[in-house]
């Protein structure tokens, strides 16, 4: 396996471990789960962002250390201010969407106009993969920019919210397994 399919891996099972974890919290213990929702938001951008640190993009690699310098401090700051405790915490998952989305982005424009080397891209397990990651963190991106303004206006939009985010997941799942069982595992 590509040493890059790692990170997917580890993405895969911080979502299933968070996502079965907040679940769990809810149902089981009645207890609020933001903080655990939070914990998932770290954990897969920090993963997701050393996937693409390791692509060979080189503005990604300039980039990506700027980006995630950011990402952290805001997210403290949001912290700090008793985002992810008492409330779900769309700013630091707004943020996150945002930055994994340009990293999609620029990886793309790199392939496809700057990379010389290109030869079959499409035929790539990884180039599947970030299309699923494109998919999932672009779709979720408007969701939670618009996420407090909808529960505002209408609690009951949550629901209909997080169906269209799990819709984004299942997207982002088969793009990937598409990727692992029908494409070869050269590097993009």
């Amino acid at each position: 396996m590509a040493k890059e399919l790692h990170y997917i891996c580890w993405f895969v099972f911080i979502q299933f471990i968070t996502n079965l974890s907040a679940i769990l919290v809810e149902k089981i213990f009645v207890l609020p789960n933001y903080s655990i929702y939070v914990l998932n938001i770290v954990l897969s951008y920090s993963v997701l962002s050393l996937f693409f640190y390791r692509m060979e993009a080189p503005p990604l690699k300039k980039l990506i250390p700027v980006a995630s310098l950011l990402f952290m401090i805001c997210s403290v700051v949001s912290l700090c201010s008793g985002d992810g405790f008492s409330s779900y915490n769309s700013v630091i998952s707004a943020m996150a969407g945002f930055i994994i989305t340009a990293y999609c982005l620029i990886f793309f424009y790199w392939k496809l106009v700057k990379d010389t080397r290109l030869t079959g891209l499409t035929d790539s397990a990884l180039f599947w993969i970030i299309i699923g990651i494109f998919t999932y963190y672009t779709g979720s991106f408007f969701i939670f920019i618009s996420y407090k303004y909808l529960i505002a206006k209408d609690f009951n939009s949550v629901g209909i919210l997080w169906r269209f985010h799990n819709v984004l997941l299942t997207i982002f799942c088969i793009y990937t397994i598409y990727g692992l069982t029908c494409k070869n595992y050269r590097k993009t």
